[in-house]
């Protein structure tokens, strides 16, 4: 797992490079209230990969998604937090028909306003834009998972400078370190 190291104030991700290996791989949420279905991102010298757990609605597993970005492909990596008006009106619905439920059937009528309140919650998303070929792939979490994402988008940020680097004869040699990668031919 990468070593995360706050120094001044600023968030910093080691990644142990190596080329038989995975450099980085970090877990995050699919959806507010399904907090324990979990994607996940890793980072090594050739791809990014992605897994993503579905949902709908935010509630219900639905399969998972895999991608593989080649690092040559991506061109940068961005955070941006998005919010959805209509989950926050369908949630308040929801919530409001639970409320309402609650003196016929307390059941049903707390398990409406938890679901109301679920669909609420994932209006609030943080994205992760990964700019690979022209075009985004964007990986989106619950608010209170943005620190994942922050971690993310600086081991791709890092991998993709190091992959440049290697273009770079002269400043690849430069930054080598018994520390750095194994086996570099």
């Amino acid at each position: 797992m990468p070593e995360v190291k706050r120094d001044t104030g600023e968030v910093k991700v080691d990644l142990s490079k190596s080329r038989d290996k995975t450099w980085f791989k970090k877990e995050f949420s699919a959806s507010t209230l399904l907090f324990w279905i979990k994607g996940s991102v890793s980072v090594d010298y050739r791809f990014v990969k992605v897994v993503e757990q579905n949902t709908v609605l935010g509630l219900i597993p639905a399969g998972k998604h895999k991608q593989n970005i080649p690092l040559k492909n991506i061109s940068a990596a961005s955070i941006d937090t998005s919010y959805s008006v209509k989950d926050f009106i369908v949630g308040i619905i929801v919530a409001l028909i639970g409320l309402a439920m609650i003196n016929s059937s307390a059941l049903f009528g707390f398990l409406a306003f938890i679901i109301g309140v679920g669909i609420f919650l994932n209006g609030i998303m943080t994205k992760l834009s990964i700019e690979k070929a022209g075009s985004a792939y964007e990986i989106s979490v619950p608010f209170y998972d943005k620190q994942s994402l922050v971690y993310i988008q600086q081991a791709i940020e890092e991998a993709i400078s190091t992959d440049i680097d290697k273009t770079d004869q002269s400043l690849y040699h430069h930054r080598l370190a018994e520390d750095d990668m194994d086996d570099v031919q």
